[in-house]
């Protein structure tokens, strides 16, 4: 067995020179951050049993942001996984921990918020490195077809009686277009705002049904489309979507996920949901959620900007349009005289 010593700027920076040294099989035995901008970890590797196995091939370099980030997460939880079973823990500078706390407090994954603990120093650039890193999207930009998917109980249907309302208030013309098969009291709830507001409603079964009635509809400006709930290992349900999504149509996709949901959930939900082409996310029942952490946690996994949150029963009043910094913000609850996260006073509406 040979045992090296490597310093680095991250964690993440050491364990790139750790595999690149010692390849996949190396074993983290220690980790220490000794200043704000060096680390240092102890590997070790057994090459006798690294020499019965075949050296994988190596892989093409990856210029593409998305995966390099993706990539850089998956190293930092080899490592967390690789010190636990080693019986080792990160060893960090007192304010660097504090950071830690927080996050994780949060329901931040931990491989994310090491990641994040590199990169700040205290809670204000804490809350600028997050900000950094969230992007938000102009809901006043969206294409002329919007349909809002997710699982089922995550608030599509309400969701869509607010943007629609939100709209009006813009001086937009709206229809709304329920695709929901399953739920007959989501789509009577739907005709029911829909009559209050005095906007065209159609339910459709399939993408035809939809192509006429964007026909018919030529004089509005945008049109939501409520879809069923389904659990998202639904394979046919992922299918239609899919379809929908691969069709002509002028289609804008709005993934809707609950932040009071079971977190681990939320993440699992990925390896369906990451077939569909999204174009956003919008979280809903901000204000039945314990903690706020699933929202950075899902923009970093997903890497798409977050178009809305929604942050009670109310319609239309509940629902947010924040810029990055106030989300922020709202995912760590943190708290100055400026802002309260509680009654979500700074973020804009």
């Amino acid at each position: 067995m040979k045992i090296k010593r490597f310093r680095a700027a991250s964690f993440s920076d050491a364990l790139k020179e750790i595999k690149k040294t010692f390849g996949e099989e190396a074993i983290i035995l220690s980790s220490e951050q000794i200043s704000s901008d060096l680390v240092e970890v102890v590997a070790a590797v057994d090459y006798e049993r690294e020499q019965s196995k075949n050296t994988p091939p190596a892989r093409e370099e990856r210029d593409d942001e998305i995966r390099h980030l993706r990539r850089e997460i998956e190293q930092l939880r080899d490592v967390l996984i690789l010190m636990r079973k080693s019986g080792y823990q990160i060893r960090m500078p007192e304010k660097k921990l504090s950071l830690l706390k927080i996050l994780m407090g949060a329901s931040i994954k931990e491989e994310f918020a090491l990641r994040l603990c590199e990169k700040a120093d205290d809670i204000h650039s804490l809350i600028e490195v997050l900000s950094r890193e969230i992007s938000t999207m102009d809901i006043k930009r969206s294409k002329k077809l919007v349909m809002l998917f997710g699982p089922t109980g995550s608030g599509k249907t309400s969701t869509v009686i607010k943007l629609a309302s939100q709209a009006i208030k813009r001086g937009e013309r709206i229809a709304i277009i329920s695709l929901d098969n399953y739920k007959i009291v989501g789509a009577e709830q739907l005709r029911a705002y829909t009559r209050i507001l005095r906007i065209p409603f159609v339910k459709t079964v399939d993408i035809e049904e939809i192509r006429k009635t964007m026909e018919r509809f030529t004089d509005v400006d945008r049109i939501f489309i409520d879809t069923a709930g389904r659990h998202p290992s639904d394979e046919r349900y992922l299918n239609q979507l899919k379809t929908l999504c691969e069709s002509d149509l002028p289609l804008e996709t709005h993934l809707i996920m609950s932040a009071s949901s079971d977190n681990e959930f939320l993440m699992d939900s990925y390896q369906y949901y990451k077939e569909i082409d999204i174009d956003c996310l919008g979280f809903t029942k901000l204000d039945e959620a314990v903690n706020k952490g699933c929202i950075y946690n899902l923009s970093l996994i997903y890497q798409k900007p977050i178009a809305y949150i929604t942050t009670g029963q109310r319609i239309p009043q509940d629902i947010v349009f924040p810029e990055s910094k106030s989300l922020a913000r709202i995912i760590l609850g943190y708290t100055d005289r400026k802002s309260s996260m509680k009654s979500y006073e700074g973020v804009d509406q």
